[in-house]
Formats: C-alpha cells, sequence, structure tokens
C-alpha cells in the first residue's frame, strides 16, 4: 500500500507530464507499442512487404465478401492474425537457424555426421528454458492463433445469421391515398 505522500508526489509529476512536444518526440511516441512486433498494432513492418499484405487482404476481402462495417472490420482483423502469425513462423525458424549457426561455430568439426534432425533437435533444446525466447515466441503464437479462431468464428457466425435472415419484402404502398369517410356529425345543425 502506498502512503499518502508517494500518492501525492505520484499525482503531482503526473501533473506535468503533458507528452511529447517535437514531431520526432511524438512519432516515436506513436510506435511505443513496436517493441518486438509481435503484439503491435501496426500490421506490417518496414521489413516486411505491403504489397503482400495487400494482396492477403484482398484474397480475404474476396473470399468473406463483407457486406457491413462490421464484417469488413472482423475481415480485416482476421488478415492481420493470419499475417502475424506467419511472422511468426520466420520468427521461430529465425531462433532455431541462429542456434544451429552458432553450435556450429562453437562446436565445428564434433557435429560433422550428426542428423539434420538431431542438430536441430540441439538448438530446440538449447532455446526452450522456461525464460527463453522460443517460450516467449510460442506463448505469443498461442495466443494469437487463439485470436485468429475467435475472429473467425464471430465473422462466420454473423454471416450465416445474415444469410439465414428473410429477406424483408418492400412494403406494398397504395396507389392513391385512402380518402376517409367523413365521420357522422353527432350533433347535426337543427333546421
Amino acid at each position: 500500500m502506498s502512503s499518502p505522500r508517494k500518492i501525492a508526489a505520484a499525482r503531482a509529476n503526473g501533473a506535468k507530464s503533458h507528452g511529447p512536444a517535437t514531431a520526432a518526440g511524438k512519432q516515436a511516441s506513436a510506435r511505443n507499442a513496436i517493441t518486438h512486433a509481435l503484439t503491435a498494432r501496426t500490421v506490417v513492418l518496414f521489413n516486411e512487404s505491403p504489397a503482400d499484405f495487400d494482396a492477403q487482404l484482398r484474397d480475404y476481402l474476396d473470399h468473406f465478401q463483407p457486406q457491413t462495417k462490421p464484417e469488413s472490420d472482423l475481415v480485416h482483423e482476421l488478415a492481420a492474425a493470419h499475417w502475424r502469425l506467419a511472422r511468426y513462423a520466420g520468427v521461430e525458424s529465425g531462433l532455431l537457424e541462429q542456434r544451429m549457426q552458432h553450435q556450429e561455430e562453437r562446436l565445428g568439426d564434433d557435429l560433422a555426421g550428426l542428423p539434420p534432425h538431431h542438430r536441430l533437435a540441439m538448438a530446440f533444446d538449447a532455446l526452450s528454458g522456461a525464460n527463453s525466447s522460443l517460450a516467449l515466441l510460442n506463448r505469443y503464437q498461442s495466443r494469437l492463433h487463439h485470436e485468429y479462431h475467435r475472429i473467425l468464428k464471430a465473422l462466420l457466425q454473423i454471416q450465416s445469421t445474415r444469410s439465414a435472415a428473410p429477406a424483408q419484402p418492400d412494403p406494398k404502398l397504395p396507389n392513391e391515398p385512402k380518402l376517409e369517410s367523413p365521420s357522422p356529425d353527432p350533433d347535426p345543425p337543427l333546421m
């Protein structure tokens, strides 16, 4: 539990901060979420092809043919989740290749004659500790895989609801307005 003095100091310090002032500072601040690009909001990184992502997004849009804004949003989320899952596969391959290269540099001739799957197993073993980059990557990958399927399920549910809804017929409008018959006057004038 914080003391009242610490709480007051934290409030005073927080009140002094107004965010970045320079354009460069604002740009850096806007990219704070991108630490390792695995959970970032930015879908396409500077070293990835925006054209490839756009082609994938078009394929998703062509396949699902969203009819409403929520459907379109879900299709965009689905394409982004798939893009990130593919990134995970690349990161995993890179981690294992780096480790095998490191082992080759360190062990040299001791690896000669070792089957490739044994070298891969050694690299996996070296990377599979509790706090390793591979363990962290697998947690992110599992979370993203679950997110992909959650989005897909929501999209399919919306689309099946839309397609199952009966088409509403256009209401028939009369050609001529109905004239209301005058109601009998309850008190006719006396003559």
